[in-house]
């Protein structure tokens, strides 16, 4: 990933959402052979529009929208460019993705619209764990105090879990949408090994319908060790080996990277993680097909 995705001024490029590149291919026929068509933020040139296959370094921002070649080809869409005024905004949608063979449905799974700083695996050939298809952080040498952003939401109140079987199971409690900014120190050793410390935190989780946007909200950015602080919940610890992230190294190569620690020095920050999701368990294949989660203009705010 590279460190020109970030201005001199410590803003990621292409987070106003104003601009798109656009990919298009067919499904197996298998399936039917319908054709995908999505967007994700980045350059808006002619030239980029209705790619076959995504351009490495093209953007900092990847999305849930992905094509998977799992026996037959297929595509998830739950990302979606959407006008706003004189540009366009993200709308992140859950959904009960179906593939049918032959007229039968043989495959049900929850897909979660979601958005984030880094790269997924492309093609998916293997869905398990999720987690090792997205690729998450970019370099980033900043320290800002809050990211603001555009939001609304309809929170969904009947969740479903769906791992990619037939069944469909439901389960308790409303959904959520969820943005979070995790600033790290990521350091590579020769082997291509990653250890990673906790810098700043930021994590927000929205369980209200906001039908109207919310302009300009703010979500403060915490330096150090968060745990015995007033806003630390679970969910916000260091990322362990019962949830591993992974990444690219230097070499190329996807490795799998945990949190050793905590930092409470601005100066060491050398990663940043942002992430926007309709449903916050979406990762786990649980979600509400009622959710959606529309952001714009992502920015950081230094003081």
């Amino acid at each position: 990933m590279s460190a020109g995705f970030v201005t001199s001024e410590g803003q990621i490029i292409y987070s106003n959402m104003d601009h798109w590149w656009s990919r298009k291919f067919k499904e197996s026929g298998l399936i039917g052979g319908s054709t995908v068509h999505y967007f994700e933020p980045g350059p808006w040139d002619e030239q980029y529009q209705e790619l076959e296959d995504p351009i490495p370094g093209l953007t900092p921002w990847s999305t849930s929208n992905v094509k998977a070649k799992v026996g037959v080809v297929t595509g998830n869409h739950s990302v979606f460019h959407e006008p706003r005024g004189d540009g366009y905004c993200v709308r992140m949608e859950t959904n009960l993705k179906k593939v049918v063979v032959l007229g039968v449905v043989n495959v049900k799974a929850i897909a979660s619209g979601s958005i984030f700083t880094g790269g997924m695996v492309d093609p998916i050939t293997d869905p398990e764990p999720p987690r090792r298809n997205t690729l998450m952080g970019i370099p980033f040498e900043h320290a800002p105090t809050a990211m603001q952003f555009d939001y609304k939401t309809i929170v969904g109140r009947n969740r479903q879990r769906a791992t990619g079987g037939l069944r469909v199971r439901d389960i308790d409690g409303r959904d959520k949408a969820e943005a979070y900014v995790i600033l790290q120190n990521r350091v590579e050793d020769n082997d291509g090994n990653l250890t990673e410390k906790r810098v700043g935190t930021g994590w927000v989780r929205f369980d209200e319908t906001t039908p109207d946007w919310v302009n300009d909200y703010q979500l403060k950015i915490n330096y150090g060790d968060i745990t015995d602080s007033n806003v630390f919940e679970s969910y916000m610890g260091l990322i362990d080996d019962k949830d591993p992230f992974y990444s690219y190294n230097s070499k190329g190569d996807v490795v799998q990277y945990l949190e050793s620690g905590w930092s409470s020095n601005p100066d060491d920050v050398t990663h940043i993680i942002v992430v926007f999701s309709a449903s916050y368990e979406g990762g786990e294949y649980k979600g509400s097909p009622e959710s959606k989660f529309w952001i714009d203009n992502v920015k950081f705010i230094y003081e």
